[in-house]
């Protein structure tokens, strides 16, 4: 069923792009519940499809509970339709949101080229972009993809009406069985947060309930980063090795649980050094033992083996794992226990059903170079460093554990 134009006196809308899990689980039930009609913008035909038929889906919150959130107002559209595209932005779009996943993030440039282009041609005012994805500066990049799809006088256009507005997004959206595939179950808690600075006054200027802003969002960013997504690929790469099938399995076990424990307030170290007294050391211990909270919740059925899935992505300079390390050599603290995850994801490589594409490349690449090549490539360190040569001796003893 194709997308139709919409007609909702006084209700502004969004185009989410991005129908997945975190999608409709989060964002643009967030963007809904906050008064918006929300446009799913995706390539998976039979979810923009069913978005059009029903109008409406339903959020299972995961706390032990029959709790259940009816999103209604919401449609769809094939991401590639520029047509299509083109017809939204002539509504009276508020703000364009992304949940795609990096890789993907850049693909975006066409259609939301053309919704500038669009909105120039039109003479209308200034809008919102926000890239909701576990990428520190996700919207710069794509804002840069988007240069190079506008000609010099569209990029006026958008630097002079475009906000693109950095966030830090925190919700756990697990994998979930439903008849209906619009359902989706997503954890209690939820955490949206984004850079005041980088937001442009639209006409309406529309408050978002469910979004939270500020003007230092580099400490969220890094906070949510640096614990929750370190902790839950620590966590995902020691169950693995131990044989876990799922975050609660792996957290459940003492030995990971404390292992993981003492990453986090590692990297809780070097956060509190660089973001004091921004939160305090009593506030982030609260919000570790949060996270961990979070890892054990018994309604979250999480397999290991998505949690630590594109290892590769996850073990870039600056994510989470080498980047709260990072952080810890510029100021010289411990950082032992992180170096251990980072070799139990040198070691992640699920088969069958779950077998993973950047895993693989991984392991052709250490069976190939050598363990201590590739990691002198990952995290940019000559191969005499300390804790290069540390990690090598840790991937080692946990390989022939």
């Amino acid at each position: 069923m194709p997308y139709e134009a919409v007609s909702l006196p006084g209700k502004p809308i969004a185009i989410q792009f991005g129908a997945g899990n975190i999608g409709r689980g989060f964002i643009g039930a967030v963007l809904s519940q906050a008064g918006f009609h929300v446009v799913f913008a995706d390539v998976q035909e039979k979810i923009v499809n069913a978005l059009n038929e029903t109008g409406r889906y339903d959020v299972h919150i995961l706390n032990g509970e029959t709790q259940i959130e009816t999103i209604e107002s919401v449609s769809a559209v094939t991401s590639t339709d520029l047509k299509a595209i083109e017809t939204i932005a002539r509504e009276p779009l508020s703000i364009i949101t992304t949940a795609v996943g990096p890789n993907i993030l850049p693909r975006l440039a066409k259609p939301i080229a053309q919704i500038i282009r669009t909105r120039m041609e039109e003479g209308m005012g200034p809008i919102n972009i926000v890239a909701c994805e576990n990428l520190q500066n996700a919207t710069d990049k794509l804002r840069e993809a988007l240069e190079s799809e506008l000609n010099d006088k569209e990029r006026v256009y958008m630097q002079d009406n475009i906000g693109f507005a950095i966030c830090s997004v925190d919700r756990i959206v697990p994998p979930f069985s439903s008849d209906n595939i619009l359902d989706v179950g997503v954890e209690p808690f939820f955490e949206w947060t984004v850079d005041s600075n980088s937001l442009k006054k639209t006409d309406p200027d529309v408050v978002i309930n469910g979004m939270h802003t500020t003007n230092n969002l580099d400490a969220y960013v890094q906070r949510k980063l640096f614990t929750l997504n370190t902790g839950h690929a620590i966590t995902a790469y020691l169950g693995f090795l131990d044989k876990k099938d799922t975050i609660l399995d792996a957290i459940s076990d003492d030995s990971i649980r404390t292992t993981v424990t003492q990453a986090l307030h590692e990297s809780g170290a070097a956060l509190l050094a660089k973001h004091h007294p921004f939160f305090s050391q009593e506030q982030h211990e609260e919000y570790i033992k949060k996270i961990l909270k979070r890892f054990s919740n018994h309604n979250l059925k999480d397999e290991v083996s998505r949690v630590g899935r594109e290892p590769l992505r996850k073990l870039r300079q600056g994510d989470r794992l080498l980047g709260p390390v990072e952080m810890c050599r510029e100021r010289n603290l411990g950082h032992d226990t992180l170096l251990l995850g980072i070799a139990a994801a040198l070691l992640f490589h699920p088969t069958g059903v779950h077998e993973d594409q950047e895993a693989n490349e991984m392991q052709d690449r250490i069976q190939q170079e050598g363990i201590e090549k590739v990691v002198s490539d990952l995290t940019g360190w000559e191969k005499d460093d300390e804790d290069l040569q540390k990690i090598t001796r840790e991937y080692s003893r946990l390989k022939s554990a």
